[in-house]
């Protein structure tokens, strides 16, 4: 993710153990890189998520406190997911740390790197940082600033109620009545059901969901799959209403389900994520693989390749 912003972010930090000569920094952070890429505090072959997570903990706080320029520096780079907001929370917990030309450095690397997270991942991490008591002004600034890049609150309302909820809560995110659409959001998430009728289409959507079934596939698919069941909707019938608003790993989990006769739903599995894909072809049975061989292996040789930059 080595974007313009982001490396325009990093600015000195471009080169941070130049002039160096001790090898054993050097083999640190390339440890930690090597790590930050592959690692995931998942289970895995050799290791239980427990194992996974102790190690990466460690290699992390090591890091930051032995190199931080190099740990912050880090977000520039195309690590994955978990590990940017690990570097992201603890950054912003040890903030007293750091001098304030650091800060300030650090503040547009993780302003560029949450720009390039999935919504849920930065939901989440803003609930551990108001778990963990971090409020500093930094902090609050940073949360504001994500949430007012926001392409539509009123969406982030409906599909992550419960994570807007507890970011507005913690960095005491005002409602004036002229900001639109911030005064419907907040008495959508704070003051549910008092509402006779919402501007906002998809909050007046999940509204009228709760006793008309027509309203549920007009919902993101996650919030919709629990009015379906709720109203009692046939499965086949709900997905295949569902499908126009599903996202495409969406399509890709319910693919199987969505299987008519011989005719199977159109999904580009070329264009899905490898690691994501690669979870999908190991949830499909032998006979499946099998069938589906050449498809798959296409499908997992295209998304490598995208995935190593070719």
């Amino acid at each position: 993710m080595n974007t313009p912003e982001a490396v325009a972010a990093v600015g000195p930090l471009a080169h941070p153990v130049a002039g160096v000569p001790d090898l054993v920094a050097a083999e640190d952070v390339l440890l930690f890189v090597n790590a930050a890429i592959t690692a995931t505090g998942q289970r895995e072959f050799r290791s239980d998520a427990d194992a996974q997570r102790l190690s990466l903990d460690f290699l992390h706080t090591y890091v930051r406190v032995n190199y931080r320029r190099v740990y912050a520096a880090s977000l520039a780079l195309d690590i994955n997911h978990h590990n940017a907001a690990l570097i992201v929370r603890a950054l912003l917990e040890t903030a007293g740390e750091a001098s304030d030309e650091e800060r300030r450095t650090e503040g547009r690397l993780i302003a560029a790197r949450l720009a390039l997270l999935p919504p849920p991942r930065v939901y989440r991490l803003f609930g551990e940082l108001r778990r963990a008591k971090v409020n500093n002004r930094r902090t609050r600034a940073i949360m504001r600033d994500w949430l007012a890049a926001r392409p539509d609150l009123g969406h982030d309302a409906v599909k992550y109620r419960a994570g807007l909820k507890t970011a507005a809560r913690h960095i005491h995110l005002r409602c004036r009545q002229e900001a639109e659409p911030l005064p419907e959001t907040g008495e959508f998430l704070f003051r549910p059901g008092r509402s006779r009728r919402y501007e906002h289409r998809l909050l007046d959507a999940w509204r009228r969901a709760h006793y008309e079934q027509g309203a549920v596939t007009e919902l993101p698919f996650s919030v919709a799959e629990g009015f379906a069941a709720k109203h009692g909707m046939r499965r086949e019938v709900f997905l295949k209403r569902a499908a126009p608003r599903m996202t495409r790993l969406e399509r890709l989990r319910t693919q199987e389900q969505r299987v008519v006769g011989d005719r199977r739903p159109d999904v580009d599995l070329t264009a899905m994520p490898l690691t994501r894909l690669a979870s999908y072809v190991l949830s499909l049975g032998f006979t499946q693989r099998a069938e589906r061989r050449a498809e798959l292996t296409g499908a997992l040789r295209a998304a490598a390749r995208r995935a190593a930059g070719a």
